[in-house]
């Protein structure tokens, strides 16, 4: 075929085509042109579709930290102190014990044990009633071998117990002479003369040291018997509680540490706060599944306790509801520029790894589909998640700039952008009531009572999920449990 030039004259070509390859087939080739002249004059898109794909749905929850104070009036471990020593609690019946002392002393209890406590320390003092026999060996001042000699006096012995929560949840106690207090000494009478025995005193404390250390270590367990009590809030802890039975809220928490600060006292009063790290969050709809973990674990010792209580909630937006939304605000939107405009017939919005994909299927200057793409966030001002830095994929890009560059200057992504906001304001002004309507009433929940406040929700994170999109919220504020002991 010979070269065709621009000064050859059209219609010599045709007549070249027709007798070249017959009449039949120029038709159908002029028919192909006319067709592929119609259809770009008519802007038929051709633009290959973004890639439907999702990250792995991963998202760290916060820890909460749900402090219970354990607090016992140390009145109480004064009278079961007192119970546990009462009558005669000393007694040495005995010249020869004591390296043969020629001694027998017998000591009761005079009146009610005074138990104080300061940080971790517990001072009390034991008023007792001393009787003393003193045996004298022959010669001594002159008086023969079976003289005897008797006398009462009264005593305080004074003593401080040294109190240490163990990691297994046990109280080690190291007991501590802190001195005595004579309320009247006593001495014998040998005629003229008085003998003090002040070195009794010793004796008694001696003797009373490691039964006192018992008692008091008996006492404690028996009063402040934290692992059976950790024990049954570490499981019932775990059972998913209903906030709301009208809208099917649940809150579950999901314990992994138990930690304390050591044990100390202010005002009579034995503070011990137990701090739970826990997991916890919000569901909808039928109670969450759960699998109890009755292993309690053993207590950390800190310095401080933390005091954050949050709630990690998370709000489901379907992309099935997404694109009702959006059909409802976009379909049937028109853009329109002289000779040229372009109507909204339909879209679909689904997710690319991090992004939102809008598919808007158009008609009018342009036929087909463009492709835009943006990245959720949550309006904090109108409680709606949007769509930010929304444009054209640059897939579109490619094919608009080349031929429909004018389709850039009339703010439709701009107007997109605007339109398409998904509140969720309602939905979490709703969660937020259902939990502070639940902690205002002080509910009871096995031996222990929780209320407390709700004040900040953040956003901590947005995830694009196969189905829908998800935005993670913080809810932060205050939870009191108290234990309701008997």
């Amino acid at each position: 075929m010979p070269e065709f030039r621009e000064d050859l004259h059209f219609y010599i070509y045709l007549e070249y085509l027709m007798k070249k390859i017959g009449i039949l087939k120029f038709l159908l080739f002029a028919f192909s042109i006319s067709l592929i002249l119609i259809e770009n004059g008519c802007g038929r898109l051709h633009i290959e579709k973004p890639p439907e794909s999702y990250n792995p749905e991963i998202n760290a929850p916060k820890f909460s930290t749900i402090n219970i104070p354990v607090e016992f009036d140390v009145k109480n471990l004064e009278k079961l102190v007192n119970r546990q020593f009462s009558g005669l609690v000393y007694a040495d019946t005995s010249f020869e014990n004591n390296n043969k002392d020629n001694l027998m002393i017998k000591a009761w209890r005079m009146g009610d044990f005074r138990v104080s406590m300061i940080r971790n320390e517990l001072y009390y003092k034991i008023p007792l009633r001393i009787w003393i026999k003193k045996k004298f060996d022959l010669g001594s001042f002159g008086i023969s071998l079976s003289d005897t000699k008797e006398v009462i006096a009264e005593i305080v012995l004074k003593f401080r117990t040294r109190v240490t929560l163990n990691r297994n949840w046990t109280f080690s106690t190291m007991t501590f002479s802190d001195g005595y207090e004579w309320l009247s000494t006593p001495q014998i009478k040998l005629g003229a003369m008085s003998v003090p025995i002040p070195y009794i005193a010793d004796l008694i404390v001696d003797g009373n040291l490691s039964i006192v250390n018992r008692e008091i270590d008996k006492a404690l367990q028996s009063i402040l018997d934290l692992r059976q009590t950790m024990q049954r809030i570490w499981t019932e802890i775990q059972k998913p509680i209903l906030l709301s039975p009208e809208y099917q809220v649940w809150i579950k928490i999901t314990p992994v540490e138990m930690s304390t600060i050591p044990l100390q006292s202010t005002t009579g009063i034995i503070d011990h706060s137990i701090g739970i790290k826990a997991i916890t969050g919000l569901t909808y709809g039928k109670e969450p599944e759960y699998t109890v973990n009755t292993t309690l674990p053993e207590i950390k010792i800190i310095s401080r306790k933390e005091n954050t209580f949050l709630i990690n909630l998370s709000v489901d937006i379907p992309f099935e509801k997404i694109n009702e939304l959006a059909q409802q605000q976009l379909v049937g939107y028109q853009v329109n520029e002289e000779k040229r405009n372009i109507r909204v017939n339909d879209l679909t919005v689904y997710g690319n790894k991090d992004e939102i994909v809008v598919a808007l299927n158009v008609s009018g200057s342009l036929n087909g589909t463009v492709y835009l793409a943006g990245k959720p966030w949550y309006d904090k001002d109108s409680l709606s998640v949007r769509i930010k830095d929304l444009d054209f994929d640059f897939r579109t890009k490619n094919v608009l700039y080349k031929s429909a560059s004018w389709i850039f200057h009339h703010g439709l992504v701009q107007t997109i952008e605007k339109k398409l906001e998904f509140p969720i304001g309602n939905q979490l002004e709703q969660i937020r009531n259902e939990i502070q309507s639940y902690l205002k009433q002080n509910r009871k929940m096995d031996i222990f009572t929780v209320d407390g406040t709700i004040r900040n929700l953040t956003l901590d994170n947005i995830i694009i999920t196969r189905n829908s999109v998800k935005a993670y919220f913080i809810l932060e504020g205050n939870l009191n449990v108290r234990l309701e002991m008997e």
